[in-house]
């Protein structure tokens, strides 16, 4: 596509695929959220946190996602892959920033948000390579 063409999205689909896409840091409460990407996904998948299997609450799922999305990289690295280890960097997480009600539910709208773009961007390679059996 040129750089003079303005595309016209004209699905809800197509809107919300956009903005998984191109979505930047975001503020939810006091803190400044990195896009989400597929790394952040992959994490939150991993860590029951975008789906609770694990029998986590609202308060632990959404500092879960707040902390894959403001704590420095390096450090998630360093846990993501052993979940005892997540878990407590989560609940220091929790202790360190103690969100409040308003706080969390504004985090739970920005991992609902993220989510409703994310897949919603990645449904259409589904989707698309589909045929319509014509």
């Amino acid at each position: 596509m040129s750089k003079n063409k303005i595309e016209v999205l004209e699905r809800d689909d197509e809107v919300l695929r956009e903005q998984g896409m191109t979505s930047g840091s975001r503020k939810a409460g006091r803190w400044e959220l990195r896009p989400t990407c597929a790394t952040e996904v992959s994490w939150m998948q991993f860590n029951g946190v975008i789906v609770d299997d694990n029998g986590m609450d609202v308060l632990w799922r959404t500092s879960a996602f707040a902390y894959i999305h403001s704590a420095p990289k390096s450090e998630i690295r360093a846990c993501v892959r052993d979940r005892g280890r997540f878990i407590e960097e989560v609940d220091e997480w929790i202790s360190e920033n103690d969100p409040s009600s308003g706080e969390i539910k504004e985090l739970s709208s920005a991992l609902n948000g993220r989510m409703n773009e994310w897949f919603s961007s990645s449904s259409e390679l589904t989707s698309s390579g589909q045929s319509s059996g014509n």
